[in-house]
């Protein structure tokens, strides 16, 4: 997913319009949550728990939509569609893949803090 940008820089600028001096805090609460989402998906994913895996990329696609996280939604979506089909090959790399995924959004997003 690397071709595009991790943050959508319209989502952005309108969260800083509405969110003013929250702006940083929303961010910084979305990159904790994300960070323990993604390690309890790791777990998930390991004891084929699917439910938990529904629940989990579900969160993460909203949350990471709402802030702008455009590549994390992206990935969060397919795994959600993928878990609620039964669909789970690559599986084990969902966790990384969306890990990788959220350390670029991490690092963009600094430009616009």
């Amino acid at each position: 997913m690397n071709e595009e940008n991790a943050v959508d820089i319209s989502v952005i600028d309108t969260l800083k319009g509405l969110m003013k001096d929250r702006f940083s805090f929303l961010i910084d609460t979305f990159i904790n949550k994300t960070a323990t989402q993604i390690e309890d998906l790791k777990s998930a994913v390991s004891n084929n728990d699917t439910d938990t895996i529904i629940s989990i990329t579900h969160a993460m696609k909203g949350s990471s939509g709402s802030v702008g996280a455009v590549t994390v939604h992206k990935l969060s979506k397919t795994y959600e569609d993928n878990a609620r089909s039964g669909e789970f090959d690559g599986a084990d790399n969902w966790p990384d893949l969306l890990e990788a995924e959220y350390n670029r959004y991490k690092d963009e997003i600094q430009n616009h803090l």
